[in-house]
């Protein structure tokens, strides 16, 4: 929440007329939520660079780290196949879960993250 209301501030603050920044903060905004990764998987390479800007990946990867810190088991539903082997006994490690789901970084490493768009487009909006 504070990372996206640090750059609305930002936006807010360079924008002056109104109705171009809600407009600009509305495609803005929704440019970083299928960026970050929670809508879409596959974004195309030519975009990849997008989701490193948007604190939708961070919160999204941190909020799954935290989800699969524990053993997750194989229930024969085809989610996690390729690492049960279709298998409906034993369990995928925590390790295995976030390697699956293409995780990066650490949970600190993402909130760390979450702070620096937190606080960045702040000090050039107040500045």
């Amino acid at each position: 929440v504070v990372a996206g209301e640090a750059i609305g501030l930002l936006i807010g603050a360079s924008i002056y007329d109104m109705e171009k920044a809600m407009t600009t903060m509305t495609v803005v905004s929704l440019a970083l939520m299928l960026l970050g990764g929670f809508f879409v998987d596959d974004v195309p390479v030519w975009l990849e660079w997008g989701k490193y800007a948007s604190p939708f990946k961070y919160s999204f990867d941190a909020s799954r780290q935290l989800i699969f810190d524990r053993d997750v088991p194989c229930d024969g539903s085809g989610a996690l196949e390729s690492i049960c082997n279709g298998s409906s006994e034993g369990s995928a490690t925590p390790e295995q879960v976030i390697d699956f789901l293409n995780i990066q970084g650490s949970v600190g490493f993402n909130v760390g993250l979450l702070v620096v768009i937190g606080v960045v487009p702040r000090y050039f909006a107040y500045r």
